[in-house]
């Protein structure tokens, strides 16, 4: 049985926030996955134990980045668990409760694929063609002479221009 995965909201000033810009490489890389986790545990961190075996590390490694994330003020604690500061806010609920978002997701990627298969190909008509484009000069590797023919026409001048 596959586990459907899901989705959730990051937005593009992310790319100018100095809380977050600022991380090491590694910290960074632990933010994003700790947002998934985040995202996959209803909004909230579960336990440490868990997250080390999820991300492969041992649990006081875990405790470290979250420590650093925490004085980052991207992680905070509260009555419900650890979770991304503001995660509320930044997901919606309609996101994830809402069981027919999915299938007016895939309704309208249809609509779209049909569309694109649908849609009548135009060509262009004689009429409307001013000028064909020149057919690009190939080289004899692209079959337009037979290289054992171009050597002697070359030794004799001959070669066409």
């Amino acid at each position: 049985m596959t586990r459907m995965t899901r989705w959730f909201r990051v937005y593009d000033g992310l790319v100018d926030d100095p809380k977050v810009q600022r991380l090491e490489p590694s910290i960074f890389k632990a933010l994003i996955n700790l947002w998934c986790l985040t995202s996959a545990n209803n909004g909230v961190l579960p336990p440490i134990d868990e997250i080390a075996f999820k991300l492969r590390m041992k649990s006081k490694k875990v405790q470290r980045i979250l420590v650093a994330l925490k004085a980052a003020g991207l992680f905070e604690d509260d009555e419900t668990g650890t979770h991304p500061h503001n995660w509320e806010a930044r997901q919606h609920k309609s996101d994830f409760e809402d069981p027919t978002a999915a299938e007016r997701v895939r309704r309208y990627r249809n609509r779209q694929r049909n569309d694109s298969v649908t849609r009548p190909v135009t060509s262009r008509s004689p009429e409307t063609d001013t000028e064909a484009e020149p057919e690009p000069e190939r080289t004899p590797s692209q079959g337009r002479t037979n290289s054992t023919d171009e050597a002697p026409a070359r030794a004799n001048g001959k070669m066409p221009a």
